[in-house]
């Protein structure tokens, strides 16, 4: 209008008001751009949230040995790098997908109206746009495929090696090992390459075709003008929609790459959440007025088919009694302690507490009852205070205190910088091996279960911090049933029972001096300690 009507006469007035009518558009598309970034942005990152949260609730109920077989940069892949590509299928990818198709529609339908010859020239090198947009898009999606697993691959060795570093260093493995991450971080970098290569092939063809498509409006236009059957205006009509044509489909290649990034990623992560590794939980029983009696009757177990761990394991344990498991390693006595807690399920036989088969009790309740102290303490990235408490509010700074008191740990903590508002560091990196053991007896203690299971909990420690976590031991296993797993059997004398294990089997059940006098395998397991000390 401007061009064919207020210029040829001067009408500045004209050209002032479709200006200005012009500004108020652009105005307009600016601001539903903005309502349209902020609403899909808040609905990408509210799905977000929601699949996010679903996964890790979901993992957190997987059975142990799904994770024994899984890296754990796998989850952390998923968990963080997945979902992000998720989320930008909501926030750049269907909205904008749809848009630019209203667009095209919309001047497409209007260019028709206009001119249907001009627009059938015009339109000429569409086809081939097409078909070069499939292509890429095919190559794109194969070379994204392989950045993912790539990515996958770089979380797994960086978790694993920084987690193990010490051994790294202490073993002078540094070069051999950043040769390995350079590998990985090549063949990362290779598959970004193709990825690439295909950006790099796709837009110059995009630009070639735009420009075809406008000598080809030029040749027909200036035609059509010699002819008086257009005006300069509508020839710079028909440029102006050239250019708003192209980009649309250029946009669009770009967002169905998005589209696709975003159905392998969710392919992923609902692999994983399709993943039937939960620990099954049907019992209803919740143990009210539990008081500690276990009863292991024919107990038998195999991690895999072909390799049975336990072996027709028979045993019972009466409330408040300390029993104890000694035996060689890989005699099952950890693995026993693992099924009392439900993190695996045996094959055959049963396990009774209180004479309920622990299928029939619920896993919130038989966890709450049962307190676990492992050779190997996990401390998290927090206070002292949150460690011993996990965040449990039923449990005060008052109680552990008085807990910490009695175990004979206040002295320690409280000589450090903020008492038992001490951060330990990741995995508990700023205490000593002794310390950590002593902070899990306090959770332990607080826990207040009816049963304790001390595994291993003396085996990695020095003679001094050995005798404090001794004296812990006395202290929290007081009027419980409590189960003891060591190596060191100057640990276990007190116990009322020690059981005796080899190869998966009880050999032997009886006191210290009961089995002392019975010149066995526990006799011989006794002396060889003697002689070692």
């Amino acid at each position: 209008m401007i061009m064919d009507e207020a210029v040829p006469v001067n009408n500045y007035k004209l050209i002032i008001n479709l200006t200005l009518w012009y500004i108020v558009f652009l105005v307009f598309e600016a601001l539903l751009q903005y309502v349209q970034t902020q609403l899909a942005n808040r609905v990408a990152q509210s799905v977000t949230l929601d699949l996010r949260s679903e996964l890790y609730q979901h993992v957190l109920k997987f059975k142990l040995n799904y994770y024994d077989k899984t890296p754990v940069g796998q989850f952390v892949t998923r968990l963080i790098s997945d979902i992000d590509g998720i989320a930008d299928v909501f926030s750049a990818g269907i909205l904008d997908i749809i848009r630019d198709i209203m667009k095209l529609v919309f001047i497409v339908a209007f260019m028709f109206y206009l001119d249907w010859k001009m627009t059938l020239i015009i339109l000429v090198p569409i086809p081939i746009l097409l078909y070069a947009t499939r292509i890429f898009q095919q190559s794109v999606k194969k070379s994204f495929n392989d950045v993912r697993n790539e990515v996958g691959r770089i979380n797994v060795f960086i978790q694993e090696h920084v987690t193990g570093m010490n051994i790294i260093q202490i073993f002078n493995r540094e070069k051999q090992e950043q040769k390995k991450f350079d590998n990985i971080n090549r063949e990362h970098r290779d598959a970004h390459i193709r990825g690439i290569w295909a950006y790099s092939i796709f837009f110059p063809i995009v630009e070639l075709l735009s420009a075809a498509s406008v000598s080809l409006m030029i040749w027909w236009g200036l035609r059509a003008s010699i002819a008086s059957d257009m005006t300069p205006g509508m020839l710079l009509e028909f440029s102006t929609f050239i250019t708003m044509l192209y980009r649309p489909i250029r946009q669009m290649a770009d967002n169905f790459n998005v589209l696709q990034m975003g159905v392998v990623n969710a392919q992923r992560v609902f692999k994983l959440l399709d993943t039937d590794a939960t620990q099954m939980d049907h019992g209803k029983n919740l143990l009210h007025d539990f008081r500690g009696n276990v009863s292991i009757q024919n107990l038998n177990f195999a991690y895999s088919n072909d390799q049975p761990v336990l072996r027709d394991i028979s045993l019972e344990i009466k409330e408040g009694e300390m029993v104890a498991f000694v035996g060689a390693t890989g005699s099952g006595k950890t693995s026993l302690a693992s099924l009392l807690n439900r993190f695996y399920d045996f094959t055959e036989g049963q396990i009774l507490f209180d004479g309920i088969p622990i299928q029939e009790i619920s896993l919130n309740a038989l966890r709450k009852n049962i307190g676990l102290v492992t050779q190997d303490v996990f401390l998290f990235n927090e206070s002292i205070f949150n460690n011993i408490t996990l965040h449990d509010n039923s449990i005060t700074l008052q109680d552990v205190i008085e807990a910490s008191k009695k175990v004979g740990t206040h002295g320690f903590i409280s000589s450090l910088p903020g008492g038992y508002e001490y951060n330990v560091r990741e995995r508990g990196g700023m205490l000593s091996v002794g310390q950590r053991q002593l902070i899990s007896f306090i959770r332990a203690y607080v826990k207040n279960s009816k049963i304790l299971i001390l595994d291993e909990a003396t085996s990695s420690v020095d003679t001094q911090s050995e005798k404090l976590i001794q004296y812990a031991t006395e202290k929290i296993t007081q009027n419980r049933t409590s189960i003891v797993i060591a190596h060191r059997l100057s640990t276990v004398r007190r116990a009322n029972k020690i059981v005796v294990m080899h190869q998966g089997r009880i050999e032997e059940i009886g006191t210290h001096e009961e089995l002392i006098s019975l010149d066995g395998r526990y006799r011989k397991l006794f002396e060889l300690q003697f002689q070692e000390i």
